[in-house]
């Protein structure tokens, strides 16, 4: 016997990249006979308690989001990393981890392997944004609950920078939403990253820059500074002040990266366009940045950058 969705099935289907709730179907113009002929026929697979994914073959990561939360008692959405993997977020080369899924705090829900359970007493079914893909909390609220669920500190403040670098939510966004978080993990360190990224740090070794400068109380520097080398050429500085006796001194930090012949070659024609303009240029690594600040504090106070 045939089967047909009907146009109602098929745009929910198309919505939601395959994946439907039994109920759903049925309120689509399915009956549960049909649907149950699909699954019996293997044509389609049942997943968790509620849910099918019309087809039978492995589900994508997409589809598995889908079922994660259509499987949920509502109100339900992504979260953290999930949710800004559906904004376009990528986190340091990363692969996918976790599904991250908010529900209420005390609801009754189904575990998944591979999907991570959070519950929430300030979840409410206005936070959710459902256009353009799976229902998801809003970028700043999930910058700020991605960075509380990490053990490190440093990684939180370092997600916060990273949203800001891929345009994802601004300084300002995450600053308004830091107010109605509550208490959670890393949110004094949290706050003075955003301060640090609205005054243009885009690396977490930007960041302990600024954590450095408010530790031996040195004015803090401009950064990612635009300037023009001898060809005309663009080039930003990471870390950038301007002596009282008007000299210009530029502190850039090597991650692993600038190990890299490429890399280092780059980066050596920089400083020399950067120099032969009359800046002072002090290069430090990021471990240093992080693990020996007193050194590269005393370097910056003896070249002159005054204290604030």
């Amino acid at each position: 016997m045939s089967f047909t969705l009907t146009a109602q099935a098929r745009s929910l289907l198309g919505r939601q990249e395959g994946v439907a709730t039994l109920a759903q179907l049925v309120l689509a113009g399915s009956t549960r006979a049909e649907i149950r002929a699909q699954v019996d026929a293997r044509r389609w697979t049942r997943w968790g308690r509620h849910c099918v994914v019309t087809h039978n073959f492995v589900p994508t990561r997409r589809q598995l989001t889908w079922v994660a939360l259509l499987d949920q008692p509502p109100p339900v959405a992504l979260a953290g990393f999930s949710a800004l993997e559906v904004a376009g977020f990528r986190y340091f080369g990363r692969e996918p981890e976790a599904i991250h899924v908010v529900v209420r705090r005390g609801v009754t829900y189904h575990r998944f392997p591979g999907v991570q359970i959070h519950e929430s007493r300030r979840f409410q079914p206005i936070d959710i944004v459902r256009a353009d893909g799976p229902p998801r909390l809003a970028p700043a609220r999930s910058a700020l609950d991605a960075g509380a669920w990490q053990p490190n500190p440093r990684y939180a403040c370092g997600i916060l920078a990273a949203v800001v670098q891929q345009g994802i939510c601004t300084p300002e966004d995450l600053s308004v939403e830091l107010e109605y978080v509550g208490r959670i993990r890393h949110k004094r360190q949290m706050r003075l990253a955003i301060w640090d990224v609205a005054g243009g740090a885009q690396a977490l070794s930007e960041l302990d820059v600024a954590g450095l400068c408010r530790r031996f109380r040195l004015q803090p520097p401009c950064r990612q500074v635009l300037r023009r080398d001898r060809a005309g050429r663009k080039r930003y500085l990471d870390c950038e002040w301007t002596l009282p006796d008007g000299r210009v001194v530029v502190l850039e930090i090597d991650g692993s990266h600038h190990r890299e012949v490429a890399s280092w070659e780059a980066d050596l024609r920089r400083e020399r366009g950067v120099v032969t303009s009359g800046r002072r240029v002090l290069r430090a690594t990021a471990n240093e940045a992080r693990y020996d600040q007193a050194a590269i504090a005393a370097d910056l106070v003896a070249i002159g950058v005054p204290l604030h």
